[in-house]
C-alpha cells in the first residue's frame, strides 16, 4: 500500500506518532520542558493536534502503510491566515501547553519570523516515521515523493526546517537544498531551513 491522506478519524494516529517520534527531538525538548513524561507527552500531543487539524484544512496530512510514517504540510493558503485565525491558535496553544506555553510560542514565533513570505509555496511542517519500522528511509521517500509530485504538478516550491543535520542531509536526495544560514531562535539549538524548486 502506498501513502494515503489521513481521514479526520485518523488524526489521533498521526498525533500519537508525532508525539512518540518527536519526544526526544533535540530542538523540541527545549519547547516542552516538563520532567513528568506522561504530562509532557499530553502537552506535546495537544500541540501537534492543533497544527495537524490546521494542516487538514490548509494543506495535507499523509500516512504511510501500517500508519508507520506521516507527513504534515501546508499549502500556500497558510500565508493568507487572518489575525483572528492566529488569535484562535494562540488561545488553543495557551490552553493545551500550560506551563510550556511561553517556550512553545517562542519557538513557533521564531520559525514564523524566519519563514519566507514569497513566492507562494508549500511548507513541510512535520515528518515522522516510527523508530520501530525497519523501512524508515523507504517510508520517508514515499512521503516526500508524493508531496513532490504535487509540487511539480502545481509548479510550486517547498520550504521546511530540519531539526537535525542528518535529516537535512537525507532530504537532499529529493531536491531540497539549504536556504540561508541555520536559524537561531533564542533558547533553542540551530534549525536548518531548506527549499525545493519544482521540477
Amino acid at each position: 500500500m502506498e501513502c494515503r491522506f489521513a481521514s479526520d478519524a485518523e488524526l489521533d494516529i498521526v498525533c500519537d506518532l508525532l508525539t512518540s517520534e518527536f519526544y526526544d527531538d533535540p530542538v523540541l525538548k527545549y519547547a516542552f520542558t516538563g520532567t513528568n513524561k506522561e504530562k509532557r507527552m499530553k502537552v506535546m500531543r495537544g500541540f501537534f493536534r492543533i497544527y495537524v487539524e490546521l494542516a487538514q484544512k490548509l494543506g495535507g496530512v499523509v500516512l504511510t502503510e501500517n500508519n508507520a510514517g506521516t507527513l504534515v504540510y501546508f499549502g500556500p493558503k497558510l500565508m493568507e491566515m487572518k489575525e483572528e485565525d492566529n488569535q484562535l491558535i494562540d488561545r488553543q496553544l495557551r490552553e493545551v501547553c500550560g506551563d510550556d506555553y511561553v517556550t512553545a510560542v517562542a519557538f513557533m514565533d521564531g520559525l514564523d519570523r524566519n519563514h519566507p513570505r514569497t513566492p507562494p509555496h508549500y511548507y513541510v511542517f512535520l515528518i515522522a516515521v516510527s523508530r520501530y519500522s525497519r523501512r524508515g528511509g523507504v517510508l520517508v521517500e514515499k512521503l516526500l515523493r508524493q508531496l513532490n509530485t504535487t509540487l511539480d504538478r502545481e509548479k510550486l516550491p517547498c520550504y521546511a526546517e530540519c531539526t537535525t543535520l542528518g535529516v537535512r542531509t537525507f532530504v537532499r536526495r529529493f531536491g531540497y537544498r539549504d536556504v540561508g544560514a541555520p536559524l537561531h531562535i533564542e533558547g533553542f539549538p540551530e534549525v536548518y531551513p531548506i527549499w525545493r524548486e519544482p521540477e
